[in-house]
């Protein structure tokens, strides 16, 4: 038995803005403006942490598995911060090139609605905490940390 989660009310709201397997963080704020602690440190997956939360529903967290690869993996021993990848200097999250398939590449910034799609893409499965059904969100204005991001059903 499988349930399913109606994302009608986040799924274009929050952008991909950090991987930390199992873990994908979807923040509302433009990427340029989240931040996290040793976001700047290459290679991120020793220096990074998980992304500030500052404001009430400012970022949404979701698992996730499948055959996806992390920034570090084979790029020829380059290493890339939190930043550069926010940038889009390489994706987050990365299918292996096999002859005859197009790889699945999970660039920052990607919707949620986006994400679960390539996830299943590639063979994996993205799993959402129950009660997002109910979930709706104002416009996020993020000059105004008080606002509490929750809207009316």
């Amino acid at each position: 038995m499988a349930l399913t989660t109606d994302l009608d009310g986040v799924r274009h709201a929050y952008g991909l803005c950090f991987v930390r397997a199992p873990w994908a963080y979807f923040t509302r704020l433009p990427l340029d403006q989240q931040w996290g602690d040793g976001w700047e440190r290459a290679p991120c997956e020793q220096h990074a942490g998980r992304p500030y939360d500052d404001a009430p529903n400012q970022i949404l967290t979701v698992a996730f598995d499948g055959p996806l690869l992390s920034p570090d993996a084979g790029y020829d021993g380059l290493e890339y911060s939190v930043n550069e990848v926010n940038h889009g200097d390489v994706p987050w999250l990365r299918t292996q090139n096999f002859i005859g398939n197009a790889p699945v590449r999970i660039a920052a910034g990607v919707s949620l609605e986006k994400f679960v799609e390539l996830v299943e893409l590639a063979g994996g499965h993205v799993f959402a905490p129950l009660g997002w059904g109910a979930l709706r969100l104002e416009r996020f204005d993020p000059e105004n940390s008080s606002q509490t991001g929750a809207g009316k059903p």
